[in-house]
């Protein structure tokens, strides 16, 4: 009968830490990339049964009730949650965000990432760096700072398209205001002036003034009889100075000798000329304006002069299964018994891909786990049920002795 306590105290013991899991697997229902536990069960016996260990026959070790020290975590995927936020991301498939804490790598599937005060992308709760694969390193963190801004480039090529009309009353023509650049990112106007030769229409004067009228480069155009350009008309060279920048070249491009893809002199029955800018190279310098994740993990930033640039790719780890993983909490892992999980990038390697501006919501299912909870209370009702069973018959062996 004392057996029966201990082994019934051994089901109320094992049930309530059974009770504890489901209690931490509902408590994290809306906790970003939590994944749910299982309490594991085992039954014992006595190792100290002397028939059994003797081998007599028709002899069996009893049992010594049951114990739960273990745990099994469920890796099936959450719910994916849109947050809007650029630097939040989640993995739709198989796959594990690396953390660096001091040298040991963390694993977790909690994506929501931001920018500390050094400029490292971390994990938001731990403010661990994620791991990337940049131009520098195949594995390492990755620090913002170095992007904040685009330089500046100078321009030095224009390209024009549209038609000189080859007739008509008219026979000058300024094209629209044209954006170039200096090396310091500042911005110069400059238009395009064209003049029709008096006696040969296929030949016009091409020059380019700035925004006081000032010529920077001038060239006399001729066109073949079909309105194409001739191999000596395909540019115009001219020089920009700057206030304060250097003075830089400028060549503005008509197309190629003999075809019709770029300026033309054909007859328009009247109509104006169409000359414009089709392509200016240069830029402005740009200021960050904004992140985003592509489906293979490619961080990618927009600045405010349009260019982007990827500036790194997150690097995800792949185990083989899932009792290589242990939890150490806050939502990650380490690898056990020295596991080495495979290394890649998204949409590579049996690797999910990544979605930019989503979370992995926790996979607590809370009918399973109320389902569980009923269980549990069942079972430890009926080892309670047991020790007070087996109480009251040692309480009646006693008074037996004691005469009553």
């Amino acid at each position: 009968m004392l057996d029966t306590i201990y082994i019934g105290l051994s089901g109320m013991q094992a049930y309530s830490h059974g009770l504890n899991v489901i209690s931490n697997n509902v408590a994290n229902l809306n906790t970003v990339g939590f994944k749910t536990s299982s309490a594991d069960f085992k039954d014992l016996v006595f190792q100290s049964a002397a028939a059994s260990l003797n081998g007599e026959p028709q002899t069996t070790s009893p049992g010594a009730g049951v114990a739960s020290d273990t745990l099994t975590a469920s890796f099936a995927q959450g719910q994916l949650s849109a947050t809007n936020a650029p630097l939040d991301a989640a993995i739709d498939g198989n796959g594990f965000f690396m953390l660096n804490d001091n040298g040991t790598m963390l694993y977790t599937r909690a994506g929501q990432f931001e920018i500390d005060k050094n400029g490292n992308l971390v994990e938001t709760n731990s403010q661990l760096p994620v791991m990337f694969s940049t131009a520098a390193t195949t594995v390492g963190p990755l620090n913002v700072n170095a992007f904040q801004t685009n330089p500046p480039i100078a321009t030095s090529t224009v390209t024009l398209v549209g038609n000189l009309a080859q007739d008509g009353t008219t026979t000058t023509f300024d094209t629209p205001a044209i954006t170039v650049y200096d090396s310091s990112g500042a911005s110069e106007s400059v238009t395009v002036h064209f003049v029709r030769n008096a006696t040969n229409p296929l030949q016009w004067t091409g020059e380019v003034h700035d925004a006081s009228g000032v010529v920077l480069g001038s060239q006399v155009l001729t066109f073949n009889s079909d309105g194409t350009p001739t191999a000596s008309s395909l540019s115009i060279a001219a020089t920009v100075t700057p206030k304060s920048a250097p003075k830089f070249k400028v060549t503005f491009n008509l197309g190629t000798a003999g075809t019709f893809g770029g300026v033309t002199d054909i007859a328009s029955n009247g109509a104006a000329s169409t000359v414009q800018s089709s392509h200016v190279d240069g830029q402005g310098i740009g200021t960050l304006t904004k992140y985003a994740f592509t489906t293979k993990g490619e961080l990618q930033i927009t600045y405010s002069n349009g260019n982007t640039n990827t500036i790194g790719t997150l690097v995800l780890a792949r185990f083989q299964t899932q009792d290589q993983l242990k939890e150490v909490g806050n939502g990650a892992f380490v690898a056990a018994g020295g596991a080495n999980p495979a290394i890649g990038t998204a949409l590579g390697a049996g690797l999910g891909q990544i979605v930019g501006g989503n979370i992995e919501m926790s996979n607590v299912d809370l009918t399973n786990q109320f389902t569980d909870l009923i269980i549990i209370q069942r079972g430890y009702q009926a080892g309670s049920q047991m020790v007070s069973m087996a109480s009251e018959m040692i309480q009646q062996l006693l008074d037996m002795s004691r005469g009553r």
